[in-house]
C-alpha cells in the first residue's frame, strides 16, 4: 500500500463514532454516512464518492484504492453493521446532500426536456432506496426526498439503492411546497402516482415533469394538493387494490423513459 494511504487499526473511540453514523443525529452531527458491502464501497470507488475513509476485515483488498484505509475485527464489523452477517467491508462517505437545483438552470439544449421525482413522506428506507435505483436506471435528472421520509443517507436506503445511490443527484427537501413550486415555475408539470388516476398508458409525457410518490399508507400530502396537475395510476389487474409504491415508481419511471427516447428518436 502506496504512503498516501497507510492503513491503520481501529480504536475504541474511533469504533464508538461509527457506530453513531447508524443513527440519523449521528450522520447529522458528523456530516457522513456509513456504506456497508464490498460492492457497495466499490461503486463508491467507482463513483468518485467523497470517501473519508475504508474499514475492512481483509484492508489488503484495497491496496489500490488509494484511500486511507482502517483494519478491522469481524467482531467489530458486527457492531457495525446493521446486517446480521456483514460482508465486513464499510465506507465512511461525507454527506454533501443539499438542495436540488431544477435542471432548467442550466442553458444546455440537453436540459429542454427532463424528468424529475420528489418523495413525499415516504418512510420506509426500502422503498426510498428502491426508488432511487430506479430513478437512476431510466435516466431521471435528480431525486428530491421531501420531510418525513427515509433518511436518504440511511443504511438500508443505500443498500437498496446499490450503487446507483452514486448515480443519480439526490436532494433534501426542507419545504416541499416550496420546491414543487419552484420546479413548476421553471417549467414542469406535477404527476402524482395515485391509484384513483388516469391510466399511465394514455398518458403524454410533458418535456419537463416531476413524478411525485406519495407516504406508502396517506398518499399524497393535503398540502401538496394544489400543485398536483395530474394524477396517474399503474393500470393493474383487479385481483389487487395497489401496488407497492417502490414496485409503482419503476413501472412509470421506466414508462417515462421509454417516452422520451421515442420522443428524441422522431
Amino acid at each position: 500500500m502506496n504512503d498516501d494511504a497507510p492503513t491503520q487499526r481501529l480504536t475504541r473511540a474511533r469504533l464508538r463514532q461509527l457506530q453513531q453514523l447508524r443513527s440519523a443525529k449521528g450522520r447529522r452531527e458528523q456530516r457522513a454516512f456509513l456504506i456497508d458491502g464490498r460492492k457497495l464501497v466499490q461503486d463508491a470507488i467507482d463513483a468518485d464518492a467523497p470517501i473519508v475513509e475504508l474499514l475492512s476485515v481483509s484492508p489488503e483488498e484495497w491496496v489500490e484504492a488509494s484511500l486511507p484505509v482502517t483494519s478491522i475485527s469481524r467482531p467489530d464489523s458486527e457492531r457495525l453493521s446493521d446486517t446480521r452477517t456483514p460482508q465486513g467491508h464499510f465506507a465512511v462517505v461525507e454527506d454533501h446532500i443539499g438542495r436540488l437545483e431544477a435542471l432548467s438552470e442550466d442553458a444546455d439544449d440537453a436540459y429542454d426536456a427532463w424528468q424529475m421525482v420528489a418523495l413525499d413522506a415516504i418512510q420506509d428506507a426500502g422503498n426510498v432506496g428502491g426508488i432511487i435505483r430506479s430513478s437512476a436506471a431510466f435516466g431521471i435528472g435528480g431525486v428530491l426526498v421531501g420531510p418525513g421520509s427515509a433518511d436518504p443517507t440511511h443504511p438500508r436506503v443505500t443498500r437498496a439503492a446499490t450503487g446507483a445511490w452514486f448515480r443519480v443527484p439526490i436532494g433534501r427537501s426542507e419545504d416541499l411546497p416550496i420546491d414543487l413550486n419552484a420546479l413548476r415555475q421553471a417549467g414542469a408539470s406535477i404527476l402524482a402516482a395515485d391509484s384513483s388516476g388516469e391510466s399511465l398508458n394514455e398518458l403524454e409525457i410533458p418535456n419537463r415533469l416531476v413524478w411525485l410518490f406519495g407516504n406508502e399508507g396517506s398518499g399524497i400530502s393535503s398540502e401538496l394538493e394544489p400543485l398536483i396537475d395530474r394524477r396517474v395510476s399503474v393500470p393493474i389487474s383487479g385481483s389487487v387494490d395497489s401496488l407497492n409504491v417502490s414496485v409503482a415508481a419503476g413501472i412509470i419511471l421506466h414508462h417515462g423513459w421509454r417516452a422520451a427516447r421515442e420522443r428524441n428518436s422522431r
